[in-house]
């Protein structure tokens, strides 16, 4: 059990660090860390996946809010942008998490590696496919709902979606970062309500589950995060924007491959 409690907490440091930096709710460090836990916790291999992605995106409520908080501090959240966004997010994460427990463990699996792994490679390449796409200005509304819906499934607080969008609209990379990081929190609140009621009836979670979330992964992480998310906010500020670029891919080059061989 102890041991059980230094890896959420070390894992909470981790991601909100991270969370704060390059304005994602931390899910893409969470996920991978959180499914080799439940595994060497013995868990059922069907829900494990599913239960990583629910504990996730409800750890990110807090990482999220204390990422948002330190970037609002700074004034590098444009509220114009964020609004029609985050109206768009409430529907499309509730719906995801719906969705997401419908499809099987592995499959998910493959497909967050997958597409980290492709994020990786557009932002090492400075191809920015993301923001060249989000140019055709679509409608905001419809693009915060998908933004929601993919990153509920996937159980982050979909920077890796909302960072390039709000740069595409012509926003600077450090205030995408923030307005992505205001963006997480509701992708986390609405996301979480999914997964909760998604496991009302499910059997096969383990106690100290509350639907798809593992509470004493939620306390762990949240208590260490909501500390060092204002730390990875600040060294945002002082990093380079290509230095910022550079330690995004890395680490989603990392996360992918881990990912795949778990």
């Amino acid at each position: 059990m102890f041991d059980e409690i230094l890896i959420f907490g070390a894992l909470g440091i981790l991601s909100g660090l991270l969370a704060g930096m390059f304005g994602i709710g931390g899910g893409l460090i969470m996920v991978p860390v959180l499914i080799g836990t439940f595994i060497n916790l013995g868990f059922e291999n069907e829900i494990i996946v599913q239960l990583a992605i629910g504990t996730s995106i409800s750890c990110i409520i807090f990482t999220g809010l204390s990422s948002a908080n330190a970037h609002r501090k700074k004034n590098s959240i444009d509220f114009d942008n964020f609004k029609p966004v985050a109206s768009g997010i409430v529907f499309g994460a509730f719906l995801g998490a719906l969705f997401a427990v419908q499809i099987d463990g592995l499959i998910l699996k493959i497909t967050i590696a997958t597409f980290v792994l492709i994020v990786g490679i557009d932002i090492l390449l400075n191809k920015d496919l993301l923001q060249n796409m989000f140019r055709l200005k679509p409608k905001s509304i419809f693009v915060g709902s998908g933004i929601g819906f993919l990153s509920s499934i996937l159980g982050i607080g979909g920077g890796t979606f909302s960072v390039p969008y709000f740069k595409g609209t012509g926003l600077d990379l450090t205030s995408a970062i923030g307005t992505s990081a205001a963006c997480g929190v509701p992708i986390a609140i609405f996301g979480t309500l999914g997964y909760v009621v998604a496991g009302i009836n499910q059997n096969m979670l383990p106690n100290l589950s509350f639907g798809y979330v593992y509470l004493p992964a939620l306390l762990g992480v949240s208590l260490t995060s909501i500390f060092s998310a204002k730390y990875g906010a600040d060294i945002s500020h002082y990093l380079s924007q290509a230095t910022l670029r550079r330690l995004m891919a890395g680490w989603f080059f990392i996360i992918s491959i881990y990912m795949f061989a778990v």
